[in-house]
């Protein structure tokens, strides 16, 4: 197949990539530099430069691919703006049946959920962080009306290779005592970068459309767990800083309430459906095996 990816060099995108090659398709990446473009090259990846505000672009690539995977985001003021004229070029450029269209949510749009175990089919109750994202998954879903394949991921807190927020965790640690919000005893539903981009590769093979997969792996642990281990990883000793959320929301904004999130996520849709096996070291396994000196 062939695959179109924007968000083609970021960490979640990359990593479909990488994954997409291996499974044999042809992948095509979208990038906004040379370093970028450089990137995907070494890797067989064939690269055009674009990005989420060159509706052409995204028109041409999305009519000539067998599937699309949206892994960008524009981290700016108009980011939510900017996403949705992005999905209405590409999704008005599919029309056929063959093609999918797989877009990336994230369990935030679930909410706080305490000791409740979170399908698929859970009510949303979003954060204020992603409170557009329910109204672009419908965008994307409702596609399915025009013989598309649509598909929505919604990962956990993707882990693994130094990056997302767990690696910059353990970044922060380096420098300093880490911070965490509140008492931490919220769990974090995760998943491996690796394992997560097997999943996007799977659901555009074989998905059906209008599916929806949570992609968590193992256990939900602490964000206090994961935060004595970040602190570890990096050459501490564990110790953290605990600011209430009060003072998080004034320095994070709605991030605080994020890092607070309480959710316990299930992913066995996404394995009695599609046969996904995502066996990895678990967040905690990984970090207690990463130790920066």
């Amino acid at each position: 197949m062939r695959i179109f990816v924007t968000g083609a060099t970021g960490y979640i995108g990359h990593a479909v990539c990488l994954r997409a090659k291996k499974h044999g398709h042809d992948v095509i990446g979208l990038v906004r530099s040379e370093s970028a473009k450089e990137k995907l090259l070494r890797s067989d990846i064939h690269p055009v430069m674009g990005d989420l505000e060159n509706p052409e672009i995204l028109r041409e690539m999305a009519h000539d691919a067998d599937a699309v995977v949206h892994a960008a985001f524009a981290y700016d003021a108009r980011s939510v703006e900017i996403e949705r004229a992005a999905l209405d070029a590409m999704l008005g450029a599919l029309d056929t049946d063959h093609e999918a269209f797989v877009y990336t949510s994230g369990v935030w749009v679930y909410g706080n959920r305490g000791d409740a175990l979170i399908a698929e089919d859970a009510p949303l109750a979003p954060l204020p962080i992603v409170a557009w994202r329910p109204a672009h998954e419908t965008l994307v879903l409702q596609a399915a009306k025009h013989h598309l394949r649509p598909i929505v991921i919604r990962p956990g807190l993707v882990y693994g290779d130094g990056g997302g927020i767990i690696g910059k965790m353990v970044d922060d640690a380096k420098v300093g005592t880490l911070r965490v919000v509140g008492d931490g005893n919220n769990r974090w539903s995760c998943v491996r970068v690796d394992a997560l981009a097997e999943l996007y590769v799977l659901a555009i093979e074989e998905a059906a459309g209008g599916s929806i997969y949570n992609a968590v792996t193992g256990a939900a642990p602490t964000y206090l767990e994961i935060a004595h281990a970040a602190s570890r990883a990096a050459g501490g000793h564990g110790s953290v800083l605990h600011i209430s959320l009060e003072d998080a929301r004034k320095a994070m904004g709605p991030f605080a309430d994020a890092l607070a999130c309480d959710a316990k996520i299930s992913s066995e849709k996404a394995k009695r459906e599609l046969g996904w096996d995502p066996r990895r070291p678990t967040v905690l396994e990984e970090l207690s095996n990463t130790t920066v000196v």
